[in-house]
């Protein structure tokens, strides 16, 4: 579990990052978010699907990552094999919080993160207790992220309003012939996408979300790689197949 603190140069003075420790705190999720306006890039790496927010009042967008509960099949002996690397995952051992000013947040950082060293990575704070080019560029990259989420809920609440969401269930088949069914996700309703109006359509091409919907479509190809990363890492369960049915719940 990550152990998050306020980040201050006088209680972090001498902390380091190394980022080749990255993948280690990545092979923990199974799921990680990707923003609307990362989805066709990503789409080329992950198979991607819509999903609740933790607290269920938005839509995202999570590349699958894995099978279960902290697996990340991408993440082989310390090596991060995507080409691509999301937003959520590049701000990491970083965070913000926002509990106590929605306008100036605090920025937190897991000290459990294999990241988080004491020498050998890059600095957070000079002698000046000023940040570093380093930490300066992590918390860009958590600014340009909060924006980026806020973009993704507007533009998923208008898809979702269209009935472009449909909800989905992963029928996993293992080798050993048991099966295992995954909700909570959900992809394009093709059919709906299909029967869009003239006008419709060109909304959607405005606002750049068209080819996000076409290339979640095809993004699900993607779980062919899943599988066989699976097959690698995880040989003891092994997976023939990954069937997809419209979710009765």
């Amino acid at each position: 579990m990550p152990n998050f603190q306020t980040l201050s140069a006088e209680s972090h003075n001498n902390i380091t990052i190394d980022e080749s420790k990255l993948p280690l705190t990545f092979s923990k999720f199974h799921m990680v978010n990707v923003e609307i306006k990362e989805a066709v890039q990503a789409s080329s790496e992950y198979p991607l699907f819509f999903s609740r927010a933790s607290n269920n009042q938005y839509w995202t967008i999570s590349a699958l990552c894995g099978l279960a509960p902290q697996e990340n099949v991408f993440e082989t002996q310390g090596s991060w094999l995507p080409h691509f690397t999301p937003l959520s995952l590049r701000t990491l051992p970083f965070t913000l919080n926002f509990d106590k000013s929605s306008t100036e947040p605090e920025t937190l950082i897991d000290i459990d993160s294999p990241s988080v060293q004491e020498e050998g990575g890059e600095a957070l704070f000079l002698s000046s207790k000023r940040p570093t080019a380093f930490l300066d560029n992590k918390q860009k990259l958590l600014a340009e992220r909060v924006t980026s989420m806020k973009q993704t809920a507007v533009i998923l609440n208008d898809v979702s309003e269209m009935g472009l969401i449909q909800p989905i269930d992963l029928i996993i088949e293992f080798s050993d012939n048991t099966k295992q069914r995954v909700g909570g996700l959900a992809t394009v309703n093709e059919q709906r996408l299909q029967s869009l109006s003239a006008d419709e359509l060109a909304t959607l091409h405005q606002k750049g979300v068209l080819s996000v919907l076409f290339n979640i479509l095809g993004s699900i190809f993607q779980v062919n790689r899943i599988i066989r990363l699976q097959n690698t890492k995880f040989p003891e369960r092994a997976v023939n197949n990954i069937k997809f049915e419209t979710s009765k719940s």
